[in-house]
């Protein structure tokens, strides 16, 4: 059995994400129920940004997504 999506839906929800090049980054803004993984995004935050392009290989656009508002709110909440 094939289970298949309409193509608008799945283009609507990748859409709404926040696009980064890590996956890393990608993986820590995508685990909301994780607290292991709430614990390093948080941790990563407090790093500068050089640390984090030096050290992680992290681009502006992960840092950013890395630190947006309304993510680091919801993490810090729940």
């Amino acid at each position: 059995m094939t289970v298949q999506f309409p193509r608008q839906a799945i283009t609507a929800l990748s859409g709404s994400l926040p696009t980064t090049g890590s996956g890393l980054v990608r993986r820590l803004v995508l685990a909301r129920n994780d607290p292991g993984k709430n614990r390093i995004r948080m941790w990563l935050i407090q790093l500068d940004d050089a640390q984090l392009r030096s050290g992680l290989g992290l681009t502006p656009e992960d840092i950013a997504v890395l630190r947006e508002p309304a993510l680091t709110q919801l993490f810090t909440l729940g």
